[in-house]
């Protein structure tokens, strides 16, 4: 259709974690297993003594039951018996924030066994020994993931998850507990649904509030804050006092449980807890977040991660995820959430504009799959896939749907579904409910294959007749494999305002015609990214994230630098190596021009290519003097600043080159951290040994096809 485009509609863009792992007992179909748990920790000496009873469905009477257990701990004596069986085979538990994988990978799992009488399907035991693995490496934050721990129980705080398997893991089936647990001395211990994290005796009791699908204990030395928010208790723990950064969270709290309570339906929980933890991490469970020392100190993370994890409470811990067909929660709750504040500022195009970049960047050299695979976030091209392709999907369908219909059909997926597993399924037949609509074809191709389409503008013409002006042409889609069914805009700007058609493709060519009164001057395909699709290296700056999503990097050394700068280059190259990348380390006077097929870092302010490849360029905005590189106007001084610019390779647009200078030399831990959290930034400058950033932007994309 042809339309008269005034201005951007204001859209509500309403915006994910390892492997799935099934239940290792024959799974019930109705009932959940009650946990009653009685706990005490020690953490001097990592000890977790608990006495535990579950009451399993009627239904398993006189069956066998099968569960796992961590082999940290020893049951120490059971009504009925359990016996201890081969761990052959053995899978495990996923949940939204994780897997047991670490723990049956490296064989610390162990299968038990029991038989239940005819007349009760009550299990009592109790259970004992150290818990108390360590955080995982570092690197895996380079690769956009988090550093975890299969659990752990020490002086720093606790933490323990359903992928700690420290409770008896029956199957993947809902549950529901009380638990009490003994709170060391200034000591608060926080799990979900209500109850207290220490009480007048020391002691954190809690009730699960409902069905949740796993059980966490989290905590440590941390101080309480708290207030009403409505019928809802807003809380926030934090290590050390802080008033106005306790109170900018409970204010949030208020504002974020208001908004998605109108947008969804009631919040499920009777609080909701902001809790610091002692490592960095960024989880949501049931009522409450762990969240990382730094992370909570971040400005902007009150308007970006906080809402998200609030709407996790809706999303994924309250409706639950079926994770073997596919986890839709981490990319419904980025949509609503990342892409809604997005909306909210204005910069919702540059959002998704940013998702399909990192899509192209780390989805690429068979990294890609469909997202009935996706269970949670491990890397970068897990995070790409899961969240991205998903949240991109949530907002195709919206577009279809229109903005009311699309609301109702959320609200009525909520109401059908709370308290129980859903799939991609059942959002779908939720939407269809409200709108009529048969989505099963969207769903199909966006949720089942693998892959984007790769849309390209072909046989475009302008031509003018006695009374109007015809700008024609072609949508090809010319990535392998089956066509797409797309609704894909079309925007030509003329002398005096912007046409705009959307046009509904479904081969791989597609003819189009836009008629105008007025003189065409520029046609756009789909310029505001509302399509899930393969961006051309063009229509984006090269960025730093384009070089850590290859597979291949070339890090150039600069042989006129001193030794022990040579060697802290070789040090940040090999520190950015990994399962997924392979950097290769040369000396510029070992190679006379960068390979056509690799994406390059070159190291240091006298390195032999940095001349010939970042030379000033007016156009581009980039100078380089004696003294200084300057970006767009910033400058960054090469004594006591870290600089990193990014250019196109010269002989492959698809490819990107940086250049990395370092001062000084106590600066390179640092660059080395931070720089993979800056993958949308086309320069960078930082200052001093930490170091800060103090310049950061994007070159213009002027190239674009």
């Amino acid at each position: 259709m042809k339309l008269k485009f005034h201005q951007h509609l204001h859209r509500v863009r309403v915006l994910a974690f390892a492997m799935l792992f099934a239940a290792v007992a024959p799974a019930w179909s109705a009932g959940q297993v009650d946990y009653r748990l009685d706990l005490t920790i020690d953490p001097v000496t990592h000890e977790l003594t608990a006495a535990a009873r579950m009451e399993l469905p009627a239904e398993m009477a006189g069956q066998t039951v099968d569960f796992l257990l961590t082999d940290a701990v020893e049951i120490t004596g059971s009504n009925p018996k359990v016996t201890r069986m081969p761990a052959d085979a053995v899978e495990g538990f996923s949940g939204i924030n994780g897997t047991s994988s670490s723990l049956v990978e490296q064989g610390h799992v162990v299968r038990y066994q029991v038989v239940l009488p005819d007349d009760t399907t009550t299990i009592e035991m109790t259970y004992s020994g150290e818990v108390y693995y360590p955080l995982s490496d570092e690197k895996e934050q380079y690769t956009r993931g988090f550093r975890d721990t299969a659990g752990m129980v020490g002086e720093e705080g606790i933490f323990l998850a359903g992928s700690s398997l420290w409770y008896p893991y029956f199957s993947n089936e809902l549950i529901t507990f009380d638990l009490a647990v003994n709170a060391p001395q200034g000591w608060h211990l926080i799990s979900q649904g209500n109850g207290t994290s220490r009480d007048d005796k020391g002691m954190a009791r809690w009730n699960s509030g409902g069905a949740v699908d796993e059980i966490y204990l989290v905590g440590g030395p941390l101080v309480l804050y708290e207030e009403p928010a409505g019928a809802i208790e807003a809380q926030v723990y934090l290590h050390q006092p802080d008033d106005a950064l306790a109170k900018k969270y409970l204010t949030a709290t208020a504002q974020y449980l208001e908004m998605y309570r109108s947008l969804i339906g009631p919040y499920p929980y009777g609080k909701f807890a902001l809790v610091e933890n002692f490592w960095e991490t960024g989880y949501g469970m049931p009522s409450f977040t762990l969240l990382g020392p730094e992370i909570i100190r971040f400005p902007f993370i009150l308007t970006s991660s906080y809402p998200h994890e609030i709407l996790h409470n809706w999303w994924g811990n309250s409706v639950f995820v079926a994770y073997e067909t596919g986890n839709w929660c981490e990319g419904l709750t980025a949509y609503m959430a990342d892409s809604l504040m997005s909306e909210q500022r204005g910069t919702a195009d540059i959002g998704r504009r940013d998702t399909l970049k990192k899509y192209r960047d780390f989805a690429n050299e068979g990294r890609d799959f469909p997202l009935t695979e996706f269970r949670s976030r491990h890397s970068a091209a897990t995070e790409a896939v899961g969240y991205g392709k998903t949240a991109m999907g949530f907002h195709m369908l919206r577009l279809r749907m229109g903005d009311e219909l699309f609301k109702r059909g959320l609200q009525t997926f909520y109401r059908d579904n709370r308290g129980k597993r859903a799939s991609f399924d059942d959002v779908r037949a939720a939407l269809e409910k409200v709108s009529g609509l048969d989505l099963a074809p969207f769903f199909e191709q966006w949720v089942e294959w693998t892959g984007a389409p790769d849309l390209v503008a072909d046989k475009v013409t302008a031509s003018k007749t006695d009374s109007e002006y015809v700008v024609s042409g072609e949508i090809v889609q010319q990535q392998d494999g089956a066509a797409y069914d797309l609704v894909v805009p079309l925007l030509v700007t003329t002398e005096s305002g912007l046409e705009i058609l959307n046009l509904n493709v479904s081969d791989k060519a597609t003819r189009f015609e836009i008629h105008t009164q007025d003189r065409p001057l520029l046609l756009e395909v789909d310029p505001e990214f509302d399509v899930f699709r393969l961006l051309d290296a063009r229509e984006t700056a090269p960025s730093i994230g384009q070089i850590f999503g290859e597979a291949e990097i070339l890090a150039v050394i600069p042989s006129a630098a001193s030794a022990e700068m040579q060697a802290a280059y070789r040090k940040l190259a090999e520190g950015w190596q990994s399962d997924v990348h392979n950097v290769a380390v040369v000396m510029d006077t070992d190679i006379a021009a960068i390979p056509r097929d690799r994406a390059a870092w070159i190291f240091g302010r006298d390195n032999r290519l940095a001349a010939e490849l970042f030379r000033s360029d007016s156009a581009m905005g980039l100078s380089v003097t004696e003294d200084a590189i300057v970006t767009r106007g910033q400058e960054i001084p090469f004594k006591g600043h870290s600089a990193i610019v990014l250019h196109r390779h010269p002989d492959n647009v698809t490819k990107a080159v940086g250049w990395i200078v370092v001062d000084p030399i106590e600066a390179f831990p640092g660059v080395q951290s931070k720089l993979p959290h800056y993958g949308r930034y086309s320069f960078l400058g930082f200052e001093g040994t930490e170091p800060a950033n103090m310049v950061k932007g994007e070159w213009l994309a002027t190239d674009s096809p």
